[in-house]
């Protein structure tokens, strides 16, 4: 999956901005484009804000349009990535944040979306919370979130892109895009596969017990060695490990454990015995993230997934 053109929503605020140092550690001027776009609200466009002039008389007030900020952020960013060699358009839209973003995004093909994901906007809207809530959701191209409470790293070249899987065709939508993340930055790809040998509440014998635990586990592996050799073939470097327990406690210890420089995790569709819901993985994972997240929408039949292994779990949104 190549990334030619990846879309920026701004709103105004330098932390909608944090987005940008993020994504370049994975992206080049000569493979993508980038598209920045602000939208603004029928009601927000007609507001203006009143600023004091640095140096004149505080009784002497400029009146600066909220559209006039958004222009400024808009031509400021460009020029900025246009000296680090990036090809740049922008686009001023009226309308509702979440709504304009996704129809731009379709309209212009993108390849990619990339979102701060915190914080209060200049222009008076939370640009995270419901607007990124719906993107995600919503969105066909994957959606790369950058928590704006987290610094980048202090290295230029990411070192591990985490992979979680469950051995579902839905998780397995987000290896293209990692595959070609880590191609991009010579990034090693941490594959992560977390089993649940039990249902919730069944008992059985300690001797029965480890000998399905050692089943399950036994299946994760090879399973990841398979999924190993086809990045082996695409000359990505990775390495596995198989975990037990609550995935989300998996996935967040292990990214901790290798200050992991990016997640990528598919966004849709259920894992083994349950669903897990939406709101409290988000919450979970933003919440305890050290680096950004990319999540791939994955569509799959419900079908496919009466067959699927009960005994293991990773996690999904939406």
């Amino acid at each position: 999956m190549m990334i030619r053109r990846t879309l920026i929503p701004l709103d105004g605020s330098e932390l909608a901005e944090q987005v940008i140092p993020h994504l370049l550690r994975f992206i080049t001027p000569d493979q993508t484009e980038l598209l920045l776009m602000t939208a603004l609200s029928s009601t927000s466009r007609s507001l203006d804000e009143v600023e004091d002039t640095p140096g004149l008389p505080t009784s002497k007030q400029t009146v600066v349009s909220k559209e006039d900020k958004a222009r400024k952020q808009l031509y400021d960013i460009t020029q900025k990535l246009n000296q680090i060699g990036f090809s740049v358009m922008d686009r001023l839209l009226s309308g509702m944040p979440a709504e304009s973003i996704l129809r731009l995004a379709e309209e212009t093909f993108v390849d990619l979306i990339a979102m701060s994901t915190h914080g209060r906007t200049g222009l008076g809207r939370a640009l995270l919370g419901s607007v990124a809530d719906e993107v995600v959701c919503s969105a066909r191209p994957p959606v790369f979130l950058a928590p704006a409470a987290i610094a980048v790293k202090s290295s230029s070249v990411p070192r591990t892109i985490l992979l979680p899987l469950d051995g579902t065709p839905l998780a397995e939508a987000a290896i293209p895009i990692a595959r070609q993340f880590a191609q991009n930055t010579g990034a090693t790809i941490s594959l992560i596969r977390v089993v649940r040998p039990n249902h919730p509440g069944y008992e059985q014998p300690d001797e029965q017990v480890s000998a399905g635990e050692q089943s399950v586990a036994h299946q994760a592996i090879s399973y990841l060695e398979r999924i190993q050799l086809q990045l082996q073939l695409a000359n990505v470097f990775s390495h596995y490990q198989v975990a037990s327990g609550d995935p989300i406690e998996a996935i967040i210890r292990t990214m901790h454990m290798e200050d992991s420089d990016l997640v990528v995790m598919s966004t849709h569709g259920r894992s083994g015995v349950e669903r897990i819901i939406h709101g409290s993985v988000t919450r979970q994972i933003i919440g305890n993230t050290t680096c950004p997240l990319l999540l791939v929408r994955g569509v799959v039949p419900v079908e496919v997934y009466e067959s699927s292994d009960d005994r293991v779990s990773a996690a999904s949104f939406c």
